[in-house]
């Protein structure tokens, strides 16, 4: 499951499905920011976006470094979770 493009789409899908939103998951870019003047997500739907890819992907997200730059694009995000899944940082059954 390391195929980068399939690991955008699911992010993409559950970003839609999880935050209600109201668009396709292809109308959300690989590169546009997530928050702010992109999305415009904000810190509730931040942690729902952690708890949706604990869910999505079988891993566990716990460094707090460089949380923004780790959720700035799906493009970025999706890099970090291949990380985690490369590592195999998966969560506790």
């Amino acid at each position: 499951m390391s195929d980068e493009r399939e690991i955008r789409d699911r992010i993409k899908q559950m970003i839609v499905r999880r935050l209600e939103l109201k668009i396709a998951p292809a109308e959300i870019t690989d590169d546009g920011p997530l928050f702010n003047e992109g999305l415009g997500l904000d810190s509730v739907e931040a942690l729902e976006l952690v708890v949706g890819i604990e869910d999505e992907f079988g891993v566990t997200l716990e460094d707090a470094s460089n949380v923004r730059e780790k959720f700035f694009s799906v493009e970025t995000l999706g890099q970090y979770v291949q990380e985690l899944l490369g590592a195999g940082v998966v969560a506790a059954s």
